[in-house]
C-alpha cells in the first residue's frame, strides 16, 4: 500500500521501529537503572524523539550490523526514518511494551506496540475515538561497547485488541 507521501506502509513502520531505537539508545547509558528500566526508558525516549521529528541521532543507535527479514541495512533504515520524519510534520505514538525478556546479559529482545496518528493520543481512551495506525513491532537489541544498538527488528499490523 502506497501513501500520500510516496511511502510503503512497511517502510513508515520500520521507521517508526528506528525511533523507538533512538529511545532505547539514549536511555541505556545510565548505570543505575536496571536493563529492564533501561529498556522501558529507551521506548518512551524514542517516543518523544519520534514526535519531535528529530532524525540527526537515530543513525548512531543502529547497528553496523544491522539486518531484518527483507534485508534491508542500517543505511536503508536510517533513509526511510528521514524521510518520513521530513514528510510528517505531525506525529503521536502511543506505546506499549508487551514482552521483554534478555535471552544473554548484553541482549534483549522487545516486542511494542505502537499506535500512530496525526493527531495527540494520551492515554488508550482517546485511542478509542480517533484513526490510527496500530503495529506491533519485535526488536532485539545488543550492548556494544557499553550502548545498546539495534540489531533486527520486525513489524506486523496490530489489532485493537492488543492495546486493551
Amino acid at each position: 500500500m502506497r501513501l500520500r507521501s510516496g511511502l510503503t506502509l512497511p517502510a513508515v513502520c520500520w521507521t517508526i521501529v528506528i525511533m523507538l531505537t533512538a529511545v532505547l539508545m539514549c536511555t541505556a547509558c545510565g548505570k543505575e537503572e536496571s536493563p529492564e528500566e533501561q529498556i522501558r526508558m529507551f521506548v518512551k525516549a524514542g517516543e518523544e524523539a519520534a514526535e519531535a521529528r528529530d532524525a540527526g541521532d537515530l543513525g548512531k543507535l543502529i547497528s553496523e550490523q544491522y539486518q531484518d527479514q527483507h534485508q534491508r541495512t542500517k543505511r536503508d533504515i536510517v533513509a526511510v526514518a528521514a524521510r518520513y520524519l521530513f514528510i510528517n510534520k505531525n506525529i503521536h505514538l502511543l506505546t506499549r511494551i508487551d514482552q521483554l525478556s534478555f535471552p544473554q546479559p548484553d541482549r534483549a529482545e522487545c516486542r511494542i506496540y505502537v499506535a500512530m496518528t496525526g493527531q495527540n493520543v494520551s492515554d488508550l481512551d482517546s485511542l478509542l475515538n480517533m484513526q490510527a495506525d496500530l503495529y506491533r513491532f519485535d526488536v532485539e537489541l545488543a550492548r556494544e561497547e557499553g550502548d545498546w544498538k539495534l540489531v533486527r527488528a520486525e513489524w506486523h499490523r496490530a489489532g485493537p485488541e492488543d492495546f486493551f
